[in-house]
């Protein structure tokens, strides 16, 4: 068998042990997920370690959210974050059947009617009343984020938000006398981007979002975009397709190497 060909095997080995290895880790089909908006995004430029539009996120389940899920309250008393945040960003299905990306704020449930958020001991920036949940200071533009829980009483789940949405919020989310935003996915921002939902409960949580591939999720979305198959809703950010481009050029050259001379003249 001729050197060439071993590598070309060897090399389609490596990648479908990778495929397989990634799949069963995951837990899940498809294991990975291409990020359709920039609601996860921290600028409207492309920034590494953070989730942005185009970008490929990887999927997996967690057969146990109450236990495995990382909320920013909890992740902020256990210091562990993800993404650039404090807490897991996980996969849920939202009523309308769309799997959304998001990070979980907290978890929210009830005790003699009373709202309680799962990982409060006192901390001064979580103020809980029977009306609302306020989260003084957070996000990466520390921001205030307001969620009117009285309109969910009896019932569990989490509050979500993007990390872009909350930061970018406009004065239409805005409450003066609170001085924090309204931009929950439970609360009027969910309402403005249409897939307004009650708390998300365990079993709608598909999975914890781990790591990235950057861009090249962008050429689905340009084909889909381009043929009319889905809704463009945001930009890409800016860097995004001179970034892809550079991968394409490079994957063409390697892809137009003189492999065979170079190994027959060694």
């Amino acid at each position: 068998m001729k050197r060439s060909r071993m590598v070309q095997i060897a090399i389609l080995a490596v990648v479908l042990s990778v495929m397989v290895g990634i799949t069963v880790y995951s837990d899940t089909i498809p294991p990975i997920s291409v990020v359709a908006s920039q609601s996860m995004q921290h600028s409207t430029s492309w920034e590494p370690g953070i989730i942005n539009t185009g970008d490929m996120v990887f999927i997996r389940h967690v057969p146990d959210p109450a236990n495995l899920v990382q909320t920013y309250v909890t992740g902020s008393n256990s210091n562990y974050s993800s993404y650039g945040e404090y807490g897991n960003v996980i996969i849920y299905t939202a009523s309308n059947g769309d799997q959304i990306v998001h990070r979980p704020l907290f978890y929210l449930y009830w005790n003699n009617g009373q709202p309680m958020v799962q990982g409060y001991h006192g901390q001064n920036w979580i103020i809980i009343t029977s009306s609302y949940v306020l989260l003084k200071d957070i996000g990466y533009a520390h921001r205030s984020i307001v969620v009117y829980v009285s309109q969910f009483k009896g019932i569990d789940g989490y509050i979500t938000a993007g990390d872009y949405n909350l930061g970018s919020a406009g004065q239409q989310l805005y409450v003066p006398s609170l001085g924090a935003y309204a931009a929950a996915d439970q609360d009027f921002g969910g309402y403005l981007l249409g897939f307004y939902d009650p708390p998300v409960n365990y079993s709608q949580v598909v999975g914890i979002a781990y790591g990235y591939i950057p861009w090249l999720g962008l050429i689905k979305l340009e084909v889909t975009w381009t043929l009319g198959l889905e809704k463009q809703e945001n930009p890409v950010p800016s860097g995004s397709l001179e970034y892809l481009g550079i991968i394409i050029a490079a994957v063409a050259v390697m892809a137009a190497f003189p492999y065979n001379r170079v190994l027959k003249k060694k």
